[in-house]
């Protein structure tokens, strides 16, 4: 490797390490978990996912989807569903005692997700780079489909959380609620 490819690829570890350990630190605390607001991080990433993937971009024609790559963004779509569930659910969701608020306070599995995702997406960008020319891999169907798989985990894990906040006040309350 030269040092050019050094620097490209140890950047940006020295860049997610301190991040990530930040965010996990932010992430052990408890903090107040608005439901009324819940959905609207959701509805960005989903529009923006939308516009990225089916709108025309501005140096190409618009894309028009085979049968397969739509079992492709299918794969993606289910995985980050299943994903963002499953991160979801390793978020602690309860009543606090004195105010009555919503309170959420995140686990490590979820850093450890994040952290996974950041480094398969670097190692994909540079796989694809050396050779996905030589694989005749459709670089933009992988990216679509990233940005497929990102917006449904970020979305099902909100709705799970939605959910689940519910069931919790609910029980608070003395009433289980869906």
């Amino acid at each position: 490797m030269t040092q050019h490819q050094l620097i490209q690829f140890f950047l940006p570890v020295l860049i997610l390490l301190p991040v990530l350990y930040l965010r996990m630190r932010r992430m052990s605390k408890p903090r107040p978990l608005k439901l009324g607001r819940l959905w609207i991080r959701p509805a960005i990433i989903l529009l923006a996912a939308g516009l990225i993937v089916f709108l025309p971009q501005p140096h190409q024609a618009a894309r028009h989807f085979a049968a397969l790559d739509w079992a492709w963004l299918t794969l993606a779509a289910g995985l980050g569903a299943i994903g963002g569930w499953q991160w979801g659910r390793t978020m602690a969701i309860e009543v606090h005692p004195e105010d009555g608020t919503l309170m959420v306070k995140g686990g490590a599995a979820a850093i450890l997700v994040m952290g996974v995702l950041i480094l398969f997406r670097m190692a994909l960008r540079t796989g694809l780079a050396v050779e996905g020319k030589a694989m005749h891999l459709d670089v933009l169907l992988i990216s679509d489909a990233l940005i497929v798989f990102t917006a449904l985990l970020f979305t099902l894990r909100a709705v799970e959380m939605y959910v689940r906040a519910h069931r919790v006040m609910g029980t608070a309350k003395g009433t289980v609620q869906l």
